[in-house]
């Protein structure tokens, strides 16, 4: 009864609330510095060579403001593909926000992070699946 209608009356508030919030919130420069430092301080110690080397590639050359990459390898190792293969760390997940994909279609974003991980791919990274944004994408959502 009114308990409940009290209750989805809160939750529409609330909700309405965050939307508010997400639209015109705009964070000052030390958050997104601050944010920044702490995704570059984030360490690769105890991570393969090839999780390292992809971490600091992409960190070096497309300077994004956020960065997750995980090794799924492990997923993976019984397949068909990976038989014979001795390599270790062969499947990433990839998400990055950055600039440097601004007024680029997500086929050239792609290219672009697998042409600057080109010697990872020789060393055996197998597949590599990437989502990529600028920051003005993710700052829409």
């Amino acid at each position: 009864g009114a308990l409940s209608e009290n209750f989805l009356s809160c939750r529409m508030f609330i909700k309405n609330i965050r939307l508010l919030l997400r639209s015109s919130v705009k964070y000052p420069q030390h958050i997104y510095q601050s944010a920044a430092l702490a995704k570059r301080s984030m360490s690769t110690e105890g991570k393969g060579p090839i999780y390292s080397s992809i971490w600091n590639v992409i960190d070096k050359q497309l300077q994004p403001t956020h960065i997750e990459l995980v090794d799924d390898s492990a997923k993976h190792a019984g397949h068909e593909a990976m038989k014979g293969s001795t390599a270790k760390e062969t499947h990433f997940r990839l998400k990055v926000v950055s600039s440097k994909f601004e007024g680029l279609s997500l086929v050239k974003r792609h290219q672009m992070v697998y042409a600057l991980l080109n010697e990872q791919f020789q060393q055996g990274l197998h597949a590599l699946n990437i989502v990529a944004k600028t920051p003005q994408e993710v700052e829409k959502r």
